[in-house]
């Protein structure tokens, strides 16, 4: 640290080099234990989250793992140098506790679904949706027409027409996006829904989460009854949907979760910044955070979207995954608990 002092002193044209080191120091970094990958990896297991979901929760977590090295460097220029150091028990139990209330509200969620009344749809039958003071249905609608989804409003008004999307996506992973006009008093797409109507369905409405619903074909006539094996992969594919529709997450609470994760500060970069700070190289020490940050969120983007990309082949692979998806959010959720209460029991030993 005094060399690196003292290259600083001489100026800034050699410390630049050190650009492409924090970036490599902060991927690094976020391979030694301790910084929420197998955490937030078993949350997306439990979430059965998308690329983007993972994306977006590796983001936050080095957003707030940077943010907290400033805000901590800024507090160390009153309280002294040393003060960085020990804050760090004290963000332990911080997130700590945010970490065991994840764990608390998945278990919750988990428990609320699995308990709930799965009711078995027919293409035919319409399924309710809350939005906010709405309560809408979706159906297929094929009564002498070619086949097309509707949405009604058993309660409230029915949403715009040209804000509603729709997509549904197969078990062999091809997908589709319907658009909607007003017909009357429902919402019809414009396109039609090819055969066979068995497909998850994500549905978007202005100011809501995308809501996740599971639609199977019971009435297999058109189906070709020689190819068992589509026939068994498509019916294992509609049991999974169905396990995991509806059970989703907002994007403030992967926000949330995400940085709760980056809450323990780095006592290496907290020192680099102090010294770039004393040493008025304040735009040098913004640079090398900042480069320090970009490689810790490479590690922590990598981590969650393995654990989505994963999730999504195995579904696909393994016929088996239905059975083992009935325990993998309970899973998550001990070891989500687990990685919280030894954070906690760290910063409280450390006081």
């Amino acid at each position: 640290m005094t060399d690196f002092a003292q290259l600083l002193q001489q100026g800034t044209a050699h410390a630049w080099l050190f650009v492409p080191s924090a970036i490599l120091l902060g991927a690094l970094h976020g391979l030694e234990p301790g910084h929420s990958k197998t955490m937030m990896a078993a949350f997306i297991v439990a979430i059965r989250g998308t690329v983007f979901q993972a994306t977006l929760l590796g983001l936050s977590a080095a957003l707030s793992h940077t943010a907290i090295v400033w805000i901590v460097a800024a507090a160390g220029l009153y309280f002294g140098r040393e003060w960085g150091e020990q804050s760090e028990a004290y963000f332990q139990l911080g997130s700590a506790i945010i970490i065991v209330g994840v764990a608390i509200w998945m278990a919750w969620r988990i428990w609320r679904d699995n308990h709930a009344e799965h009711d078995h749809h027919h293409h035919d039958e319409p399924q309710s949706v809350e939005a906010g003071q709405s309560l809408l249905t979706l159906e297929v609608f094929e009564d002498g027409v070619p086949p097309r989804w509707r949405i009604g409003a058993e309660r409230g008004p029915l949403p715009d027409a040209g804000s509603v999307r729709l997509e549904t996506l197969r078990s062999d992973g091809s997908r589709q996006f319907f658009n909607f006009v007003r017909s009357g008093d429902v919402l019809e797409s414009v396109e039609e829904i090819p055969e066979p109507h068995a497909f998850q369905v994500r549905l978007s409405l202005p100011g809501h989460p995308t809501f996740e619903l599971a639609f199977e074909e019971h009435d297999h006539s058109h189906m070709d009854l020689g190819e068992e094996d589509d026939a068994h992969a498509r019916a294992h594919a509609a049991d999974i949907r169905k396990r995991f529709a509806g059970r989703t997450v907002t994007t403030w609470q992967i926000v949330l979760f995400g940085l709760s994760g980056g809450l323990i500060p780095c006592p290496a970069a907290i020192t680099i910044l102090l010294l770039c700070i004393q040493l008025k190289q304040l735009s040098l020490g913004f640079v090398l955070v900042l480069c320090f940050g970009f490689g810790l969120a490479l590690t922590m983007v990598s981590a969650g979207v393995i654990a989505a990309l994963s999730i999504q082949h195995i579904e696909k692979r393994w016929s088996g995954f239905s059975r083992f998806a009935r325990n993998a959010p309970y899973a998550s959720v001990a070891l989500i608990l687990m990685v919280g209460l030894y954070t906690g029991w760290i910063g409280w030993s450390s006081i």
